[in-house]
């Protein structure tokens, strides 16, 4: 099973890369605008005219989820890249102070790493009201701490090892040993863990879409059009199955990607913590 790793990460890429291609190539594909009314019989199923059907306002659903998934991975990009470098840059400079520092921080990380990040997302979006941008800042308050925690342990191990205490007996300075000890042992990690992470909050951001407390009508965003679909269920079985295969497509990629990547990196010798 030497090419499992390989496998499911080259399946990884392929799926996140196919929904990543459709999303910015969506003006192309679709020559709808995702919010325009009656550009088709309302709840329509798929046609040669419309792929995947209209919705009850005759939107075509096909323009939606395209458009739509430029709102959901735009916005998880973006918050991933954030707390990614947050969290990476805090951990590793509680680790290099060492001392009390990192006395006091790391009960705070294990502390933020335990708490649910569902419920810090409903606390801000029941004091500043339903939004994306309330749902994604309330998801940032929590989600550094694992990467914080992560590159905290792995810099503290970098640095304890005996080539990187041999270097800095022969004088090399803090950023070389950054360079040439600690970033290789810190960057494989850090992409695996970001990997797992962004596949949750697409699925957190997609839910609290879905529960009416992300992303508001009538903006083209998978978990509001999930919302918007569940009362046509059963009449209309296309309006949920479009947004919600393209989910599930994008967070199956994203943990392929990562249980791929963490499969190579253990057999290279370098073991990803859970």
């Amino acid at each position: 099973m030497r090419g499992t790793g390989r496998g499911l990460f080259a399946v990884g890429v392929a799926l996140v890369g196919l929904m990543v291609l459709l999303a910015v190539a969506a003006p192309l594909i679709s020559r709808y605008d995702p919010a325009a009314q009656g550009v088709g019989p309302a709840l329509a199923g798929p046609s040669v005219e419309h792929w995947l059907g209209t919705d009850r306002f005759g939107r075509d659903l096909a323009a939606r989820v395209l458009h739509g998934g430029r709102t959901t991975l735009l916005a998880t990009a973006a918050a991933l890249a954030l707390v990614v470098s947050v969290g990476t840059l805090v951990g590793a400079a509680v680790a290099a102070v060492g001392s009390i520092v990192d006395r006091l921080a790391r009960p705070l990380f294990d502390l933020l790493v335990a708490f649910p990040v569902m419920v810090v997302a409903l606390a801000l979006v029941g004091l500043w009201g339903p939004s994306l941008g309330t749902a994604l800042a309330g998801v940032l308050i929590v989600l550094w701490a694992p990467f914080a925690r992560l590159s905290r342990s792995l810099v503290r191990t970098a640095l304890a090892e005996p080539s990187a205490v041999a270097a800095r007996a022969l004088g090399a300075g803090r950023l070389r040993l950054l360079r040439y000890e600690v970033w290789p042992r810190l960057r494989g990690p850090v992409l695996v863990l970001a990997a797992v992470e962004a596949a949750q909050l697409i699925g957190v951001v997609a839910g609290l879409s879905f529960l009416g407390l992300g992303a508001q009508p009538p903006s083209a965003e998978w978990g509001a059009m999930l919302q918007e679909g569940r009362a046509a269920l059963w009449s209309a079985p296309h309006l949920v199955l479009a947004p919600g295969i393209a989910v599930l497509v994008t967070v199956l990629g994203l943990t392929c990607m990562a249980e791929g990547l963490r499969d190579m990196l253990d057999r290279a010798g370098q073991v990803v913590p859970e």
